[in-house]
């Protein structure tokens, strides 16, 4: 090898900063050449390692944005701040998007480039069941997930048009292909996913056992009987006015108004009547009457602000197991228990 030529390439990565790299580039010194016709080359090792052909930005810095933006659910505002203050590392919005969508697209190649190392880790643990969900996007496709089970490790996901077994199968039989058969199929309730199942199974020989997910189970047992209920419960807190706006951000509510007109009170003041409140919650020897002056504002808006919070009470994993309207009511009753106590 010879030298051919020396370029300068920048380069922004977390461990180095912004630089400017000099790289020379070498060539088959008997003019060796490649199937297509291009030369033989060979280029500097250390840069192809932390920087992507054809960029400048290092893959820490792709981690860095990939985490922040689908781990941590932070803005490109956010995200171009932080690697600015923190690494001195200056790059746009739009740059943001593009490194968001490369380490999405790096993350979806991993389990394939490493398919052969998974499956063996896979075989030593003796087994492994293969977890199926299909997921509804409000009519823009299907979301298809596969994972192991027991690992809890994400063998493929895919965007499929409609959840139909012929969409199903075949990813199916690619996952099978990469990892080796599973010890059990756990599915969702939809007849694709069950019909996909049983033809993958049947494939494999039918000694596989299918089983039913018991979260899904439960949620559709759990929404025969407490949809109707939780339903004339929302009618009637819709009918009084009472329920703040879930998907509309009209805030007229009177409670929320009140929230807001006495934090515009409180002004600057907010940090020492929240601390008097504080306060007031630990002194249980002067009874529940409600404090004087600032500090009574302050508790009225609290109070007001922790019933509007109802959806805290929710675990986040929808109805049966979530029923904001209860969880609304709930809070509503003890409010108005406590103003009673703390009015007489």
């Amino acid at each position: 090898m010879r030298v051919q030529k020396t370029v300068r390439r920048h380069g922004k990565t977390l461990e180095h900063g912004e630089f400017e790299a000099h790289e020379r580039i070498h060539v088959c010194a008997d003019g060796c050449r490649h199937p297509s016709g291009a030369r033989v080359t060979r280029r500097a090792l250390a840069l192809s390692q932390c920087i992507e052909p054809g960029s400048v930005i290092g893959y820490d810095v792709m981690v860095f944005v990939g985490l922040r933006r689908f781990v941590e659910h932070r803005q490109r505002e956010e995200i171009r701040g932080a690697l600015e203050h923190e690494h001195g590392i200056g790059i746009s919005n739009g740059e943001i998007s593009v490194l968001a969508a490369r380490f999405a697209d790096h993350l979806e190649a991993l389990p394939k480039a490493r398919a052969q190392a998974l499956r063996a880790q896979l075989e030593n643990d003796g087994a492994w069941p293969l977890h199926i969900d299909a997921t509804g996007e409000d009519g823009r496709g299907t979301l298809l997930v596969a994972y192991a089970g027991w690992r809890k490790w994400v063998l493929g996901s895919w965007k499929i048009s409609t959840e139909s077994a012929d969409q199903i199968l075949p990813r199916l039989q690619e996952v099978v292909g990469s990892f080796g058969a599973p010890c059990a199929i756990m599915r969702d309730l939809g007849r694709a996913v069950k019909e996909a199942s049983a033809d993958l199974v049947a494939e494999l020989g039918g000694s596989i056992p299918i089983l039913a997910c018991h979260l899904h189970f439960l949620r559709d047992v759990g929404n025969d009987l407490l949809d109707s209920p939780h339903g004339q419960l929302r009618a009637l807190l819709r009918r009084f006015k009472i329920r703040p706006a879930l998907r509309r951000f009209k805030i007229r509510p009177a409670l929320r108004r009140l929230a807001r007109d006495l934090a515009y009170k409180l002004g600057s003041e907010i940090s020492q009547a929240r601390a008097a409140v504080l306060q007031w919650q630990q002194c249980e020897d002067q009874g529940h009457g409600l404090p004087t002056g600032m500090a009574g504002l302050a508790t009225v808006r609290a109070l007001a602000q922790w019933v509007l919070d109802y959806a805290a009470d929710a675990p986040g994993d929808g109805m049966p197991f979530d029923r904001p309207y209860l969880d609304l009511y709930g809070r509503c009753h003890k409010a108005r228990r406590a103003l009673a106590k703390a009015l007489l």
